[in-house]
């Protein structure tokens, strides 16, 4: 058993929470018979509009809808339809990493998917700095199993943050997250990419960030699989630092960085996402309130929309508050059990990433096999 604090943006400990360290499907379809390793396990979504803030609402309160635009008041199913009411199962994902999920081995050339779209959505705010050393602690195991698992080795990789407006640029650089690297987030050196919701993170600065340009290709604000310095690259652009708005906004993130504003040719993520390709959505943030614009449903909407309708080639993966850790979250909750099977939740506050990734391995197996490029 594990026991962490979770902090928030006030800098004030929000909860204590007891790892069971392991990843779970999330669906939207209501409740089976199934069972978990750890029993079975439901959860109820509202989606009445209930109101919930960081002032203290509890998460069982926690609302789907936006603050702007037509909302969806029921959580829609894998087939699309809605409902009144949402209930969410959760389960643990069982095939293991590193073969097909059937007991046999799947190599290069086999028949599924030749290109993957990774899209990471990470939490630039106070309380992150944890989170995000997980994550790039296991990036790279996750990266070699991916490699030695799916049928393709042709990876666009591409990091977001959550907010468009850092605390620090100039004239503004009082608070202690602009203080790094000589108040190199306050400097007057950022184009109009750095500073947009969406837009590939190249030149992460603030506290516990890198303060320096990535070692990207020239003109791209995603890394590609052939960059012989992968996971050092990746490291670089996944450690947004914590200078982030307190307003954390991943699903409208999510939105932007496929929108076709963003997609435009010479726009800022322009080239990143393929039409053939499987995209894999994973966003990691520990926030107990709802800051999004976006609904769970518009969120999933666009995603799909980008992806040409077809939900079948996206896989969502959640790293949120969970059972025990922070609170709130069930907005997020939601949106990762519209995937259905292909939407796989984890606890944001576990300090080790490496079994969430490795489980949702078999899922973008799944994912890629069913869908040849």
């Amino acid at each position: 058993m594990i026991v962490m604090t979770s902090c928030g943006d006030d800098g004030g400990a929000n909860t204590s929470w007891t790892s069971v360290g392991s990843a779970t499907n999330v669906t939207s379809a209501g409740i089976s018979a199934g069972t978990t390793e750890q029993g079975s396990t439901a959860a109820v979504v509202p989606t009445d509009g209930s109101a919930s803030d960081a002032e203290g609402a509890s998460a069982g309160t926690s609302p789907v809808s936006g603050t702007t635009g037509d909302s969806t008041t029921g959580a829609a199913t894998t087939s699309g339809a809605t409902s009144t009411t949402s209930t969410t199962e959760v389960h643990t994902t069982g095939a293991a990493p590193g073969n097909d999920g059937l007991g046999g081995e799947t190599t290069e050339g086999e028949a599924g998917c030749k290109q993957v779209d990774f899209l990471f959505v990470i939490d630039d705010s106070l309380s992150m700095e944890g989170e995000q050393a997980a994550l790039t602690a296991a990036f790279p195991a996750f990266l070699a199993t991916i490699e030695n698992t799916l049928p393709t080795s042709d990876y666009h990789i591409m990091v977001v943050d959550t907010d468009a407006a850092s605390r620090c640029g100039p004239g503004n650089c009082s608070h202690e997250t602009c203080q790094a690297a000589g108040k190199h987030a306050c400097m007057n050196i950022f184009d109009e990419c750095d500073q947009t919701r969406g837009a590939g993170v190249v030149h992460p600065a603030g506290a516990f960030a890198a303060n320096k340009a990535c070692d990207f290709e020239p003109g791209k604000r995603y890394l590609l699989s052939s960059d012989p310095q992968l996971n050092a690259n990746f490291k670089c652009a996944a450690e947004v630092g914590t200078a982030g708005d307190p307003k954390e906004r991943p699903m409208d993130a999510m939105v932007e960085a496929v929108s076709a504003e963003l997609r435009a040719p010479g726009a800022c993520n322009d080239g990143f996402l393929r039409d053939d390709a499987i995209l894999v959505v994973t966003f990691i943030t520990d926030d107990d309130g709802v800051e999004d614009i976006n609904t769970a449903q518009q969120t999933y909407d666009a995603l799909v929309a980008a992806k040409g309708g077809d939900a079948d080639r996206i896989v969502m993966l959640g790293l949120i508050p969970g059972n025990g850790c922070a609170k709130g979250g069930l907005h997020w909750a939601q949106l990762i059990g519209l995937f259905g099977m292909q939407g796989i939740q984890g606890e944001v506050c576990n300090p080790d990433y490496n079994a969430f990734f490795q489980n949702a391995v078999a899922t973008i197996l799944e994912t890629c096999v069913v869908n040849p490029g």
